[in-house]
């Protein structure tokens, strides 16, 4: 699959670095498939860091503040308005231990390198917890780093898992 993204690609004239890190910033792909094609495509460890999480969390921020908007709009909706509203009012009755527990579970969530985890999904968990968008960001983004560093690994150590070199 990730030569196929790759070749794809390359085939709009993209350079190397463009292509992993709009492959990184999209949402069923994401990081692991960014770090996955860099390493097809012989980058080094740190230029494939970079490029990837730089990719990764760019729609970060967009996704946090679109997505509550989202919500609200869809609160007037008859159909999920209720289930909304249920959502907010057990966050509103959440103590703060409570809130740095889910942002906890949100940087742990982040970190899982596994299918569906990662900065989209994360995010939209954040946002649909009405949690601080600060500590959001940062948690997302530590759990992203995390991730990251343990897909590199996979990736240099078992090369053969990914059909490589």
């Amino acid at each position: 699959m990730a030569e196929n993204i790759t070749f794809g690609f390359l085939g709009v004239g993209l350079p190397d670095g463009m292509t992993v890190f709009i492959v990184s910033a999209l949402p069923l792909l994401g990081l692991r498939a960014g770090i996955v094609i860099s390493v097809f495509m012989g980058f080094g460890a740190l230029r494939m860091l970079f490029v990837c999480l730089a990719g990764s969390l760019a729609p970060m921020p967009f996704i946090l503040l679109l997505f509550s908007k989202f919500l609200g709009i869809m609160e007037r909706k008859r159909a999920l308005a209720s289930t909304i509203r249920r959502l907010r009012r057990v966050m509103a009755r959440k103590n703060r231990h409570a809130h740095e527990r889910l942002v906890f579970g949100l940087f742990v969530f982040a970190a899982l390198p596994l299918p569906l985890t990662g900065v989209w999904m994360s995010s939209i968990i954040a946002a649909t917890l009405g949690l601080d968008l600060k500590a959001s960001l940062l948690a997302i983004a530590a759990g992203t780093l995390v991730s990251a560093v343990i897909m590199m690994m996979i990736a240099f150590i078992f090369p053969g898992l990914f059909w490589m070199r």
